[in-house]
């Protein structure tokens, strides 16, 4: 039998009796006290010797950038993005930010970060220095963006609180000086291209123009002919053709002199791909994972080699992403040159077919156009010069979208721990985990807990009930009972003027008003009305298995028939290990055993007690053969000869289960009466013995439930018997 036992009771008639489940919690009620004890006990030990944590925090604001200048016209940038906020969250968060933290900080010479001995600029050059300060920095950081609006809230936590306000703020000010350097890169870059440009372009117009002036004085050319206005024409388109071709292949070399150094650690803002800034901001997060996963594993370990797996093939997709846009402003930029060398071949062929007409006012007129056509180029590029150069400017004055709305102030108390709260968090996971405990002793017990249980195993009904009996047993129900006097063998104890009784065996004899008694008569009475009296003469009292209490049962049943006038005999029938004899105090000589193996007179065999009435047979000497003495055909004519010398005869056997002996004196009695012990006897050893006493086909009067802790049968079990009790003694 291993159904659960809450099912067992809970589930009978389709409904939940929540009054089983109050008795399983007033049942295992000192377990769960206990664990929700040693639960806020360990919780307060912890909280007070946990060394306090101090969180400082700071709020900044992350803006768009106006865009005031038009320089991206040229490269062509979308500077803004969906993902731009996030983008800046992550940076936040980002390994690089945290090494210049650490550096501008110098936080290897912290002892909170280096342990009881500083380190020293050379431990943190080394890289597994290097990497577990920046992860321990990290994990001591929390970035929270703030819903709805454009701020972020910085929390950094450490045991010093000074220490986490500077960390706090020391994040911030290279957060801003990182975006200033990220945000003026690519502009100087640019301004340095353009000035080269320019330089070349203004050495090119000077020498056209100096070529212009020799050819006009040379020529004298005065007017043009109408063919030659033709030729000037065709020639004037073919020079703008080829000023907006270098105009283009400017602005594609520009752009291909920007990104061709991109890696998937600097992604420019040129590459205004979202699938590159999508495949940089996972790479980004693997990045961390795989680092946060570092400090706790070997790389060999399965997630970490799945996590550099991911992270690989990550770099790859961004690298080849990139490696792709690079490649593609390359072929631009070739394609561009290559148009612009076409127009100028273009250029030169209508230069040439002037000179075959010999029109020297042609290449005049054309020598004029393509200057003013560089100095058009000229003004252009100097006009995007003058731009990028106020941009170049704007750094030094340290402009940013990045705004520090709060720096972090000193925290005056810790963050942790928190005691109340941790306090509060332990009782309720002492009461949650001392319940769940309560209910899987509950699973684990195997053994019966109520008459309503042994009913349910056995199909039997239950004769009575005895309370469990204990040092505080007496005074538990509102009484006092009164103990043996002085000389009958039995140890007394004075309290409150009164004696109090210390053994069950007998106690219906030496403390008629106590509660027990009264169970033990309830019990008579039950009996008595089970079956007709005449069917009652012999009654053997059993149990599944020893250590039961069949033995107290039964000289108790036998003092209380004998207390109503019956002539009542008590037969000793446990040969192996005999109990009776202790009880009435009695020597062991000569017995039952004596009679069935001897010539012992039923004279010697019967003898008197100390309650009237009653009669006891002892056991005798232990046989080495109990079960042959009990079947033979003498215990039989014994029984015989018995019942019509007393009104009841009760047999004390030994356990049903265990030997035979009970099995052969069932056969020979009218009836028999079992024996459990609540919250001793298993399930299992219930069924098992009904399913014998079937099988024998032995008649069995009921079940007497032993033992029974009233305490944990709720409230209506105790206070029945401790109201009923007073009024009884009153």
């Amino acid at each position: 039998m291993n159904e659960n036992n809450v099912e067992l009771e809970a589930v009978e008639g389709g409904e939940i009796d929540l009054r089983k489940y109050i008795d399983i919690i007033v049942r295992q009620r000192w377990v769960i006290i206990s664990v929700t004890i040693i639960a806020m006990v360990i919780t307060l030990l912890v909280s007070f010797t946990m060394r306090p944590v101090y969180t400082a925090r700071g709020t900044v604001m992350i803006e768009k950038e106006p865009n005031i200048l038009s320089f991206e016209e040229i490269f062509q940038v979308e500077t803004f993005r969906d993902d731009y906020f996030q983008t800046q969250y992550k940076l936040l968060q980002s390994r690089s930010l945290a090494e210049r933290t650490i550096e501008k900080l110098k936080l290897w010479q912290k002892e909170e970060f280096s342990g009881r001995k500083p380190a020293t600029a050379v431990n943190w050059n080394e890289p597994v220095f290097r990497r577990k300060l920046i992860d321990e920095f990290l994990g001591r950081l929390e970035v929270k963006p703030i819903r709805m609006t454009r701020l972020v809230e910085v929390a950094f936590k450490a045991h010093d609180p000074q220490l986490a306000a500077d960390c706090v703020n020391t994040l911030f000010d290279c957060f801003v000086d990182m975006n200033i350097e990220t945000k003026y890169e690519a502009t100087e870059q640019a301004t340095e291209f353009l000035s080269q440009q320019i330089e070349d372009l203004k050495k090119e117009i000077s020498q056209k123009e100096q070529e212009l002036q020799n050819y006009g004085q040379e020529k004298d050319i005065v007017i043009l002919s109408d063919k030659e206005t033709t030729i000037l024409d065709k020639l004037n388109e073919v020079n703008k053709a080829l000023t907006e071709a270098q105009i283009d292949r400017v602005r594609k070399e520009a752009y291909y002199n920007e990104i061709k150094n991109a890696s998937p650690e600097y992604i420019p803002e040129a590459l205004s791909n979202p699938l590159i800034q999508r495949l940089r901001e996972d790479y980004l997060k693997l990045s961390r994972e795989y680092a946060k996963m570092q400090e706790q594993f070997q790389p060999d370990y399965p997630e970490m080699q799945r996590l550099k797996a991911e992270l690989d093939t990550a770099r790859a997709l961004l690298k080849n992403e990139t490696e792709g846009l690079v490649k593609a402003a390359y072929s631009e930029y070739q394609a561009a040159l290559k148009k612009e060398r076409s127009l100028k071949e273009l250029f030169e062929r209508q230069k040439e077919e002037a000179f075959r007409l010999n029109s020297n006012a042609i290449l005049y007129n054309s020598l004029k156009i393509e200057l003013e056509n560089k100095k058009s180029l000229l003004e252009s590029l100097l006009k995007r010069q003058s731009e990028t150069g106020v941009s170049a400017r704007l750094r030094g004055l340290r402009t940013s979208n990045i705004r520090v709305v709060d720096r972090a102030d000193l925290p005056i108390s810790p963050s942790s721990p928190k005691k109340l709260r941790n306090l509060l968090l332990a009782l309720f996971l002492g009461l949650f985990g001392g319940v769940g405990l309560a209910f899987v002793m509950e699973y684990l017990d195997n053994t019966v807990k109520s008459a309503e249980e042994v009913g349910r195993y056995t199909g039997l009904p239950t004769l009575g009930v005895v309370p469990a009996f204990g040092e505080d047993a007496n005074q538990g129900y509102g009484y006092y009972a009164y103990g043996r006097k002085k000389g009958e063998g039995q140890s007394q104890e004075k309290k409150e003027g009164g004696e109090k009784f210390q053994n069950i065996e007998l106690i219906v004899h030496f403390a008629p008003e106590s509660a027990f008694s009264e169970n033990y008569r309830s019990l008579r009475t039950a009996l008595l009305l089970s079956s007709p009296q005449s069917s009652l003469k012999t009654i053997m009292v059993t149990s599944p298995l020893p250590e039961e209490g069949k033995s107290a049962t039964i000289s108790n049943l036998a003092v209380s028939l004998a207390q109503t006038g019956k002539k009542t005999l008590l037969i000793d029938a446990d040969l192996r290990r005999p109990k009776q004899h202790q009880i009435f105090k009695m020597k062991n000589h000569e017995g039952l055993t004596s009679y069935l193996a001897l010539d012992l007179t039923l004279e010697k065999l019967i003898k008197p007690t100390i309650v009237p009435s009653l009669y006891l047979i002892n056991s005798g000497p232990i046989p080495p053969n109990p079960a042959e003495l009990l079947g033979s055909d003498k215990m039989a004519r014994l029984l015989s000869f018995l019942k019509n010398q007393f009104d009841f005869i009760l047999i004390d056997t030994p356990p049903i289960l265990t030997v035979t002996d009970a099995q052969i004196v069932g056969k020979l009695v009218d009836g028999l009466v079992l024996v459990v012990q609540a919250g001793k006897t298993p399930r299992d050893a219930l069924v098992q013995t009904r399913e014998l006493i079937d099988l024998l086909k032995l008649r069995t009067f009921g079940v007497v439930v032993n033992g029974l802790n009233l305490d944990s049968h709720g409230y209506y079990y105790r206070h029945y018997y401790r109201r009923y009790y007073r009024e009884y003694r009153g």
